[in-house]
């Protein structure tokens, strides 16, 4: 009786067969999975944010690098100044004026090297002399020349204690080495043994 009802109603009757299989809730393509779909739209939009962060990160790390690089620039510069004499610690002039000042204090340097070599010359010959007899007989000085730096030597003299050199005053030793260009910054004098004397001397 149901089924006479059923095929009767002329509403069922009007349905083709496609309409049917979508009211009855059977799709027409049984391999459609919708799912799938919503999936495969999404991902364009996780593309995109996923972009946007590396982005974003690569721009962090290039502001920390550059930041990093004009830190350890500063700090060289800084450092070179320091190298400048009679340079002012409490102030910090610009790159440009450190350079300039550089550029001109390392011929100054080279100067100043060159002049050294010559007085190292000059002690040296006369190193090279000890052991030498005097006219008179006896023993002559012995004398050693270190270089400290560019800019200071020290030399130390020994004499034996009854020999003439002996018996002249230190101011002769000090003011014929500034006779030779040279600047005394200390000196010391001591007898290890009763016949030999050494004088050391800070040279500048």
């Amino acid at each position: 009786m149901d089924q006479q009802v059923f095929d009767g109603d002329p509403f069922v009757r009007s349905i083709s067969p496609p309409e049917e299989d979508t009211f009855s809730g059977q799709l027409p393509w049984p391999d459609f999975d919708f799912d799938d779909v919503l999936y495969e739209l999404s991902k364009p939009a996780a593309n995109e944010t996923s972009s946007g962060g590396s982005s974003s990160q690569r721009k962090r790390n290039h502001n920390a690098y550059e930041r990093d690089r004009r830190k350890h620039l500063n700090e060289l510069y800084s450092s070179l100044h320091s190298l400048l004499p009679d340079a002012d610690h409490a102030k910090k002039p610009s790159i440009a004026i450190t350079v300039a000042r550089v550029l001109k204090y390392i011929p100054e340097l080279q100067k100043q090297v060159e002049n050294l070599e010559v007085r190292k010359k000059k002690l040296m010959n006369a190193n090279c002399k000890q052991g030498a007899l005097n006219p008179s007989g006896s023993i002559a000085p012995i004398v050693s020349v270190n270089c400290l730096n560019e800019m200071e030597i020290m030399v130390q003299i020994s004499f034996l204690s009854n020999s003439a050199e002996a018996t002249l005053p230190f101011s002769v030793f000090i003011e014929v080495l500034e006779n030779e260009g040279l600047r005394l910054i200390s000196s010391s004098t001591f007898s290890p043994t009763e016949n030999r004397t050494f004088y050391s001397l800070h040279l500048q």
